[in-house]
């Protein structure tokens, strides 16, 4: 990020913490592709991901006054979002929704899409949160109090063995 949007962002925030909500708006507009991708990703449903991006929002619009400079925003609001995702999955005991597209007609990304949300659960969780978002596995466990580190780190493993095997087999 330019240094110009990194002043811009800050004047956003710095407008949004005095209760003006079209600066809100703007931040909302730089930082939602970023956001709905990961919701998406964890929650493996469009309708879902939509509510949660929406819940993500408007906790943050109410905590920006508390909103900490010294991260990144995007941080913050994806810390936001997985935690509603978690809460969302847990809550409803998520069932995975398999990805049903015929895979003959989608580029490489698109089928890598495909085959992340087909991942068993805590796999794709892991995966995205790790591999996608930089999440660290003690920063992942915060979500899986159950878990153990080891244990993450092997639901990371056959993640990826699963999508190397349906990548290039």
């Amino acid at each position: 990020m330019s240094i110009e949007n990194t002043t811009y962002l800050n004047y956003l925030i710095e407008i949004s913490k005095t209760g003006r909500q079209r600066g809100f708006l703007n931040l909302c507009q730089i930082t939602l592709p970023n956001v709905y991708t990961t919701i998406l990703r964890l929650m493996n449903n469009l309708e879902t991901a939509k509510a949660v991006t929406v819940k993500t929002y408007l906790t943050a619009w109410k905590e920006i006054k508390n909103f900490n400079e010294k991260i990144p925003l995007i941080i913050w609001l994806k810390n936001i979002a997985v935690n509603l995702a978690m809460e969302e999955l847990s809550a409803r005991h998520f069932v995975t929704q398999k990805a049903t597209t015929t895979e003959e007609n989608l580029s490489e990304l698109e089928i890598l899409e495909r085959a992340i949300q087909n991942l068993p659960f805590e796999e794709r969780i892991v995966f995205v949160l790790h591999d996608l978002e930089g999440y660290s596995f003690s920063e992942i466990k915060a979500f899986f109090p159950e878990s153990i580190i080891d244990e993450l780190k092997t639901n990371l493993t056959n993640a990826r063995t699963i999508l190397v095997e349906k990548l290039f087999s």
